[in-house]
């Protein structure tokens, strides 16, 4: 079975291939150097009349013959600015798709190895969960159990997370606070040695920017009837990033930290005995 970290891992690395073929697919216009075609076609063995397409750029040479139908206009600067923006896209899926898989797989073990404690005294936890109600029977089972059940506690509240939607700042904040680390969006930055709301900032504004895309075909919310927005390699290079490093960063906290709690119940059994 696959760790949420391997899972997170499989969901970005399309996001990161879609950069890395935008590398190297990236270029002003097609190149019409008399000896290279020359060359290229005497490689391929096109014929003289034969339309040939040829990107050159630091790290890729790369040929399109007229079978593939592929005109140039369909692979300049704008149009493959579009593989920028499904790797935003594919970047915050990965990580709306990571959160509910880590709390499913370490909730109930934090409910199991903090008892009636495991709930944070955390507004942001409060507001999230204040919907949430156990009918008569749930309530029931949960007083007259001789122990608590944790599956059954963290997958009524996994259940209702489903239809609340964990994405962004808040939902890292609600992920990490759950699974018992305190101030987890500072954690996170100080173990990255970055900045807590430079990081909260990227990460709110490739989500907002996510949803441009896929509603509004990057159009701004506040001109949906505009021009598409300009997006580029760097800024699509930090958004992919920041989203990585950040969830992969939280699977690290989140082990180390249940690790301890662990060590601290066997230290109180063999206290106890």
């Amino acid at each position: 079975m696959l760790s949420p970290r391997q899972i997170f891992e499989d969901n970005i690395r399309p996001a990161e291939l879609l950069l890395k073929v935008y590398r190297l697919l990236e270029h002003d216009e097609p190149n019409t150097e008399e000896h290279l075609l020359r060359a290229l076609r005497e490689i391929v063995k096109a014929d003289a009349d034969e339309g040939l397409t040829v990107i050159y750029n630091e790290i890729f040479l790369g040929l399109i013959r007229e079978r593939a139908e592929v005109v140039p206009s369909s692979i300049k600067r704008s149009a493959l600015c579009n593989l920028l923006r499904q790797a935003v896209v594919t970047a915050c899926t990965a990580l709306e798709t990571y959160l509910p898989i880590l709390l499913r797989d370490q909730l109930p073990e934090v409910i199991r190895l903090r008892g009636r404690e495991f709930v944070p005294k955390d507004k942001e936890i409060a507001e999230q969960f204040k919907t949430l109600t156990f009918s008569l029977e749930e309530a029931l089972r949960i007083l007259t159990a001789p122990d608590p059940d944790p599956l059954f506690i963290a997958n009524k509240m996994i259940s209702f997370l489903n239809f609340n939607y964990l994405s962004g700042r808040r939902g890292i904040h609600v992920t990490g606070a759950l699974l018992a680390l305190d101030s987890p969006w500072k954690k996170i930055a100080d173990r990255l040695g970055r900045n807590e709301e430079e990081l909260k900032k990227t990460l709110d504004t490739t989500m907002k920017r996510r949803n441009d895309i896929v509603h509004r075909a990057d159009r701004s919310q506040d001109d949906p009837s505009g021009s598409a927005q300009d997006i580029g390699y760097a800024l699509t290079r930090q958004a992919v990033d920041t989203i990585r490093v950040v969830c992969l960063c939280l699977d690290e906290l989140v082990g180390e930290h249940i690790k301890e709690l662990r060590n601290q119940e066997v230290l109180e059994t063999q206290g106890a005995a």
